[in-house]
């Protein structure tokens, strides 16, 4: 009887607990710097203008924080001269440390470009990593830069 209350039990806590899968949030950069406040956020990167997406991660998520990028299949960006991009952090333990680089790609391919651990407000600088160059896209819910908030794989 015993073990069968157990066997139970275990059945219940198993079935009611989330799964991985549910336990990812994939955050879109803050609108607060578009002009509009609203998406699509316009970025624009080039060798004398960087640009910066900040996320505002909800209180109380557990991480880990993946900055990655995703574009779906022939979105449109457009990309002249160097374009490679570095990803700079502008706050937290490794603030003013290059990150990442990478070159922005409508691919239908998620780009991982670091972990960390999760803080209220991430930001960072994106820059072209040298020479002359420029990067322009849409951020969009769908499309762009996101901070990809748990155990998302």
């Amino acid at each position: 009887m015993l073990l069968m209350l157990k066997t139970f039990f275990t059945a219940i806590i198993l079935a009611i607990a989330p799964s991985v899968s549910s336990l990812c949030l994939r955050q879109p950069p803050s609108p607060i710097w578009s002009p509009s406040g609203s998406y699509p956020l316009p970025i624009a990167i080039t060798e004398s203008r960087p640009n910066q997406v900040t996320f505002l991660i909800p209180a109380n998520s557990t991480g880990p924080c993946q900055l990655v990028v995703d574009f779906p299949y022939r979105y449109p960006i457009t990309s002249t001269g160097s374009d490679l991009v570095y990803v700079t952090a502008l706050n937290g333990p490794a603030e003013g440390a290059l990150v990442g680089a990478l070159r922005f790609r409508p691919d239908s391919t998620t780009v991982f470009v670091n972990s960390f651990a999760c803080r209220g407000v991430m930001a960072y600088s994106l820059s072209i990593a040298q020479g002359v160059g420029e990067v322009r896209f849409d951020q969009t819910l769908d499309a762009g830069m996101f901070m990809e908030v748990g155990d998302c794989y």
